[in-house]
Parts: structure tokens; C-alpha cells; sequence
């Protein structure tokens, strides 16, 4: 039976500084000591926190950028729950996706930080690469923070800690704020609502999404009702369930591969299959498993795993996206072919390589003949040009190659890179850029 869940939207069109927090007539008011004392549980591992608000067309850069969260109130909960937003992370993992949700809509609250580098806090490949927001001008269009008023929590942890200390506290302290938020909402009249229902309707095939994220250890996890994916096999969710956050992300390695909490609570091709349900597909359900699994044995299991799943929901067609570099279009491209053996349709949405003009070299690490309807989400290894901003948000200078020891230039200032991968999801992992293609 499929759950029903009520999206009540708040709009923010203003925020503003005052005596005590509230919410009235789209105006978010804020007191940080009061944010400060509702974060302060979950700061053992943090030496101070501090807000700042981006706005939408303000010539400007954020920069340490670690998750965005959704901003948001689950209305109805057991008795004795301790919170509904975001299962699993500061309350217990309830299975959400009914009743009533209030959201913030316009508003998003996003971590930023520059986290150590050294090796007890960070190792290999995984440590806390610099991402990069641009508000304005061409990159403004790979996230949709550019379009949201942005509450920034910057933190500096304390020294001695670990990675997992500060990974957990600043999660933990974030979302305690962001539901804080969205509970201000309560008595009070939403702009807009939505119903999401699945129910199946009778003559329409029957479509899947399978969303392979990653989990790779701490920097590079995804959370399902917070605990790291790590040892998953591909799990049915309702889609509703993902819609209350029970994804949240973990990835702050790879700021390119990133899906922040933010897109996983609106994720564009789960809207976008939930606005054509009942009318030309019933959307069968969201199969969520891990993305870069270890070895080619892992990656079989987990993609045929996922087929049956999808055969057991008597799919027709399945969506499919995925979360991480290269290795992770292995585990992509097996599920598409493990789908076709089963009788199941597959379409893929990906990153490119290709070189500067996306021709050169191998476009995919990963391709199988089954796999021939791919949408592009665009090459991330192209040149880019930040153009220089009047205003930095989240730091002074960035931090860049760690590898090489480290280039620190102003924050403000133009900046070239040989790739995307500094942009806050510059690899369009979940489908969302704004930025498209023309025929030529």
C-alpha cells in the first residue's frame, strides 16, 4: 500500500536578524545565540560556529562548502520521538514518508568549514576538498543555491579531533537547527502544499528510479536512516521516504560528485517521475544501494540485486543515476545490463569526461551495448573561469592541490581550473543543472 505524504511549503522571501526566532508572512526572523544554544548539544568536536546569509543575485562566492540542508518539520510523530526530520541522525530511525511535513521554501542551511588536511583527520583520497559556489553568472547554474537565501553555519572545529567527530558533529548540529527552523512554521498558513501518492494506476507501466550513491568511508558517505550505506543491498524505499530525508549526504571529498541533503530531499528526477505518475507511468518505488563498490563481484551482486528488485515491482523501465567518480559507472552500467537480461528497459543520467571540447578519450571508465540511452549531464572535465566577486562567504582564501602542499589564493579573486571538480556539484549527479547543450 503506498504511504501519502503532505508537503506544506513556507516561503522565505526575506530573512532578518532579531530578539528571538520566528515566521510570518514569508519573513524568516533569526537570533544566532538562540540557533547557538539549539546547535550546542552536538558541538563537542566544534570550537566556535557563525552565520552569514548569501542572497540571491549578490555578486558573490561561497567557498569550504560541506552539505546543504532542507530546512524542514515533520508535523506528526509517534509520541516520545524526539524529532522526525531527517531519521536516524539526531533522533531514532522511524520509518518516515507519511502525514504532514512543513519546508522552508527559498531558504537553504549550509555548512561551511575548512577542515584539517593533516593525516589524523583526513586520509588519501578522502579529506575535505574545497567546493565552490558562484551566486552569479554562468557556474550560478550547476546548483540551485543560487536561487535560494542561503543561512550559512561556519565552523571551526577543534584541533585533535577526528574525521568522524567532526563529520558527526557538524551534521548533527545542522540539522538540529535546520528542523528548529522549519518548526517555526507551526499555527501558521503554508504558501502552497502537495500530496505525494503512488498509488498505482492500472494500465500504465510500471517505472523504478535506482539511485546508487556513495559510501566510501567518512567525507565520502551517504547516510540511510543515519547509518552509512557501506554493507547495503539495494533497498525498496517509497519514494515519499526519501521526500522526509531519510538520504542524507555525507560526500565532502569530491565537491563535483556531491549531492547535498538539500537535492536528495528534492531530487529533480524523483520529482520528475512523481509528476508523470498516473499519467504516463505508475512510479513503482526509489532502489537505493551503494555506488563504487569494491570489486567487480560486489558490483555484479549489488547490480542484480537491483534488477530483481525491479522485476519483482513487475518494472518495465527503470531510471537510473549514480553518485561518484569514474569506478562508480561500472556498478551503472552492470545494473542497465543486468535490467535488460530481465526484460527491463534502462535510461541512464551521467557525467561525461571527454577532454576540453568533450571529445577526446574515453567519454564513460564504463560502457555495455545495453546501455544506448544515456543523457548526458555535461563533461566536468572542461576549462573553467570564476570571474571575480565582490563578496567571499564561508572563508577569506581557498584552499586548492592539497597534494602539490597547498595554493591559498584570495577568495574573491578570478580563478582557473583545469576541471570542475571544485564546483559544489559540478558533476550534475543528480540531474539538476540548469546549464544545457546546443546542437551544432
Amino acid at each position: 500500500m503506498a504511504m501519502k505524504l503532505t508537503r506544506r511549503y513556507y516561503p522565505v522571501n526575506d530573512l532578518i536578524e532579531g530578539e528571538t526566532c520566528g515566521y510570518k508572512d514569508g519573513v524568516l526572523t533569526v537570533n544566532y545565540n538562540e540557533l547557538l544554544e539549539v546547535a550546542k548539544p552536538y558541538t563537542k568536536a566544534i570550537k566556535k560556529i557563525w552565520f552569514e546569509v548569501c542572497r540571491p543575485g549578490e555578486n558573490a562566492r561561497i567557498i569550504h562548502v560541506l552539505d546543504t540542508i532542507q530546512c524542514m518539520y515533520k508535523k506528526e510523530r509517534p509520541e516520545n520521538w524526539g524529532g522526525g526530520e531527517y531519521p536516524g541522525v539526531i533522533n531514532y530511525p522511524y520509518t518516515v514518508g507519511e502525514g504532514v511535513t512543513h519546508l522552508l521554501e527559498g531558504l537553504s542551511l549550509m555548512q561551511c568549514g575548512a577542515l584539517p588536511w593533516d593525516e589524523s583527520a583526513s586520509s588519501g583520497l578522502l579529506y575535505s576538498r574545497d567546493a565552490i559556489i558562484q551566486n552569479t553568472g554562468f557556474y550560478s547554474h550547476y546548483t540551485p543555491f543560487s536561487q535560494t537565501i542561503n543561512l550559512i553555519m561556519n565552523y571551526e572545529v577543534e584541533e585533535n579531533k577526528s574525521s568522524e567527530e567532526y563529520d558527526t558533529d557538524i551534521r548533527n548540529s545542522s540539522v538540529a537547527v535546520a528542523a528548529y527552523l522549519a518548526e517555526l512554521t507551526s499555527g501558521t498558513e503554508p504558501g502552497r502544499e502537495e500530496v505525494f501518492d503512488n498509488t498505482p494506476v492500472d494500465g500504465l507501466p510500471n517505472v523504478a528510479f535506482v539511485w546508487q550513491c556513495q559510501n566510501q568511508g567518512v567525507y565520502a558517505n551517504t547516510l540511510l536512516y543515519g547509518q552509512p550505506i557501506y554493507d547495503i543491498v539495494p533497498t525498496l524505499l517509497e519514494p515519499n521516504e526519501m521526500l522526509d530525508g531519510c538520504v542524507v549526504g555525507g560526500n565532502i571529498a569530491w565537491p563535483a560528485f556531491k549531492v547535498p541533503t538539500y537535492v536528495h530531499v528534492n531530487h529533480p528526477i524523483l520529482m520528475e517521475l512523481y509528476k508523470r505518475h498516473g499519467v504516463d507511468l505508475n512510479f513503482s518505488g526509489v532502489i537505493l544501494c551503494r555506488s563504487h563498490n569494491p570489486s567487480n563481484w560486489h558490483k555484479d551482486r549489488c547490480s542484480q540485486l537491483c534488477a530483481k528488485i525491479a522485476s519483482q515491482l513487475g518494472c518495465e523501465g527503470i531510471v537510473m543515476a549514480w553518485e561518484g567518480g569514474g569506478n562508480a559507472a561500472i556498478d551503472g552500467m552492470l545494473t542497465i545490463q543486468n535490467g535488460e537480461r530481465r526484460g527491463i528497459k534502462g535510461v541512464l543520467t551521467t557525467f561525461e569526461f571527454g577532454g576540453k571540447d568533450g571529445t577526446e578519450g574515453q567519454l564513460l571508465v564504463d560502457s555495455v551495448p545495453d546501455a544506448d540511452a544515456i543523457v548526458s549531464a555535461g563533461s566536468w572535465e572542461r576549462d573553467v573561469r570564476l570571474e571575480a566577486v565582490g563578496k567571499v562567504y564561508g572563508g577569506d582564501h581557498l584552499r586548492l592541490n592539497k597534494e602539490m602542499g597547498g595554493f591559498f589564493p584570495c577568495g574573491k579573486a578570478e580563478v582557473e581550473f583545469d576541471t570542475a571538480v571544485h564546483l559544489y556539484m559540478g558533476g550534475n549527479q543528480s540531474a539538476y543543472s540548469k546549464i544545457t547543450a546546443h546542437e551544432y
